[in-house]
């Protein structure tokens, strides 16, 4: 169970928190000692990621606070130790995170209408039957995992929409354009001059 940040400002900074959305990363995360460090110390309300802990459920997103002035000091601090520690996933990588655990499988190109009128009625042995029946020589694990995504395939295009669009990802297309530009002199104004 997450724990809802009640924090209106940056304890660090002492701007006022943003509402933002991230996606909820599930399993055991070792940081550094570096990286612990300076998050507790300069950026400790970057939030570019909830880490969601080791029993994984059905909650995809989440919604939080941050600062804008720790997330560019958590990426200064990326772009100055060369590490992607506390950042988000790529969007591409997000997407295949949700295929792997909701099912979304390629190999089921054919979902007749009927399937998700047996779905609502709870009548899932018959929904699976014409699911399969529809896409034979697909096995059922692939079938049932693909049924998960019709059960939920609103909320999950949803959840792969706000990613792209407002989620933390847009933070490497950030950095490296700031890279690209020039080297770590621009990186340390940008970030830390504003």
């Amino acid at each position: 169970m997450l724990l809802e940040d009640l924090d209106t400002h940056c304890p660090v900074h002492g701007n006022p928190l943003n509402d933002g959305v991230v996606m909820i990363s599930y399993g055991l995360f070792r940081y550094s000692e570096a990286f612990n460090k300076a998050h507790r110390y300069l950026f400790p309300k970057s939030k570019f990621m909830v880490r969601g802990g080791c029993a994984v459920n059905d909650e995809i997103i989440y919604h939080m606070r941050y600062c804008n002035a720790c997330r560019r000091a958590h990426l200064l601090w990326a772009a100055e130790n060369k590490s992607n520690e506390g950042l988000p996933h790529l969007a591409d990588e997000f997407e295949r995170i949700l295929h792997l655990r909701f099912g979304m499988e390629n190999s089921v190109t054919n979902v007749p209408p009927d399937v998700h009128d047996l779905m609502h009625a709870h009548n899932l042995v018959d929904a699976l039957k014409l699911l399969q029946r529809a896409n034979p020589g697909v096995e059922i694990p692939e079938l049932r995992a693909h049924m998960r995504y019709l059960s939920r395939g609103a909320e999950l295009e949803q959840a792969i929409l706000a990613m792209r669009m407002g989620g933390p990802q847009l933070v490497y297309e950030q950095l490296a354009a700031l890279a690209e530009r020039s080297g770590k002199d621009e990186l340390q104004e940008r970030f830390v001059g504003n």
